[in-house]
């Protein structure tokens, strides 16, 4: 991996349960680790049917150097990045311990 391409510095958040004041369980994101990334393709836009409605769905590819952090990132974190959150929907692992690609939903 070109180091010299991870140019985006990004936050990864995971999800946190805390009780309210009624004792109700809310959740709230906690950052999991700050890094730098690199977006393999420009984001992309794609229409999906959701039940019987066509919705926009904005895709984006990170990528991230593999570390004892990075590995254990999961389906459901979310990445906070240029003012925006990108839901990660899959996680997976280039090479051998080269790198992390997350594969992302933009957040409307």
């Amino acid at each position: 991996m070109n180091i010299g391409g991870l140019d985006r510095r990004i936050t990864i958040q995971r999800p946190t349960l805390s009780a309210n004041a009624y004792g109700e369980q809310e959740e709230s994101w906690a950052t999991y680790i700050t890094c730098w990334a690199q977006i393999e393709r420009k984001p992309a836009a794609v229409e999906q049917n959701s039940g019987e409605q066509i919705v926009s769905v904005n895709k984006v590819v990170y990528n991230i150097r593999y570390s004892n952090d990075s590995k254990a990132t999961q389906a459901g974190f979310r990445i906070s990045y240029d003012s925006k959150i990108y839901k990660i929907i899959g996680v997976h692992e280039v090479g051998r311990n080269e790198r992390i690609r997350l594969i992302t939903e933009i957040i409307e």
